[in-house]
């Protein structure tokens, strides 16, 4: 009986490798979903207004200076604003979540490891922590890194949660799909 089921389980495998057999990738609640205006203020200038949403590919990035993974993403994050900085229809926006302490500390912490690792983006922070946790609760936000990839439409197209090496090529080759589906 045992030979058979792994006699079956082979040929199916084999059967499948044949065919091409995708796994699906897993969704994320967010995906498919308005996001409305961003509950973020500049960490460099508050009266600097928070980006909109509406009429840009969005490329909206959660991380933080005390988190190993979004350290080893947000230069890759950065590099990929940078080729895509002739575009007017992309932004980068890097919201950064801090360990707990107040806003100073986080505009300080934020603007310092940016300068020092040479990361030329702008600092934005959450603008209260109660918002921050309505954020995180209604967009599925549990996780540093978590990036959301956001059409014109203001709608959540994909959204990658942790850091893997492989996912600054996929970001990119969905960003790409994204400019090409709104048009020149």
């Amino acid at each position: 009986m045992i030979a058979r089921s792994s006699l079956a389980a082979a040929t199916l495998s084999l059967a499948l490798l044949a065919v091409g057999c995708k796994v699906p990738r897993p969704t994320h609640p967010a995906e498919g979903r308005v996001m409305g205006s961003l509950p973020i203020v500049s960490l460099d200038d508050a009266t600097i207004p928070v980006p909109s949403l509406t009429g840009k590919v969005t490329l909206l990035n959660f991380w933080g200076t005390w988190c190993s993974p979004c350290r080893k993403e947000l230069p890759g994050l950065v590099r990929l604003a940078q080729r895509l900085d002739e575009e007017p229809r992309f932004q980068l926006i890097a919201v950064s979540c801090g360990s707990g302490g107040d806003d100073a500390n986080l505009a300080r912490e934020t603007t310092s490891f940016l300068a020092t690792r040479q990361l030329p983006i702008a600092a934005w922070g959450f603008s209260e922590a109660v918002i921050a946790t309505h954020f995180s609760l209604a967009y599925g936000l549990d996780a540093f890194p978590t990036t959301y990839l956001i059409g014109p439409d203001a709608r959540v197209r994909r959204v990658w949660t942790g850091y893997r090496s492989s996912d600054e090529a996929d970001i990119a080759a969905a960003i790409l799909v994204l400019l090409k589906e709104q048009g020149p």
